[in-house]
């Protein structure tokens, strides 16, 4: 398999990525291998920039201090967000696929969904780069990120799918993932601050 072809077709043109990846066959098993693996090298990633933001963990401490917050630039915070968000959208894909005759297995969707948050590491590599040479360019590229990701995963879900409207499928899609990421992250937060704090915190 080509990989650098396949790449190019993830950041061109989404719509054709599950055609190139069905060579591939992999267990649930490994999917969820693929999502923690995932996880994990984008929380360091993600550390790194927001230590590289702040130009280190002093000023950011200034920065959040007094602010209950401040522990979600701890890898292991970073980590398990990423791994709920990763989950959030796999479940969100799952349940509007109930609206679609057409039935795709897990492992199927699987390997797509983590194959395109693998092309978001281009971009945030891009911005490591920005950084050093403008806050402006970091954030164009943050934007473009996020844009583009909501494309390619909406692209990619309505040819799984044969859903007709790649842009209804982005708003729907974006919607949900938002209010479901914005209510787990209060169950998180509450959580984490619960157990080191020990009492429950106004979210």
């Amino acid at each position: 398999m080509d990989w650098k072809h396949t790449l190019k077709i993830a950041l061109r043109r989404p719509a054709d990525l599950p055609d190139a990846l069905s060579p591939i066959k992999l267990k649930l098993i490994s999917v969820l291998e693929g999502a923690v693996f995932i996880a994990a090298i984008t929380s360091l990633l993600n550390s790194s920039l927001e230590r590289l933001f702040f130009k280190s963990s002093e000023n950011a401490s200034k920065l959040l201090e007094n602010n209950s917050l401040s522990f979600i630039f701890n890898p292991l915070s970073m980590f398990a967000f990423e791994l709920i968000f990763i989950i959030t959208v796999m479940v969100s894909i799952l349940f509007f696929s109930n609206f679609s005759n057409k039935k795709i297995g897990i492992e199927e969707l699987g390997k797509n969904v983590l194959f395109l948050f693998l092309v978001t590491f281009v971009f945030k590599f891009m911005q490591v780069l920005f950084l050093f040479i403008s806050f402006d360019l970091y954030y164009i590229c943050r934007f473009f990120e996020l844009v583009w990701f909501i494309w390619a995963l909406s692209s990619v879900v309505s040819t799984l799918y044969k859903f007709k409207s790649v842009l209804l499928t982005a708003f729907l899609g974006a919607i949900t993932v938002s209010l479901t990421m914005g209510f787990l992250f209060m169950i998180f937060v509450s959580i984490i601050q619960f157990l080191l704090r020990g009492d429950l915190p106004n979210v």
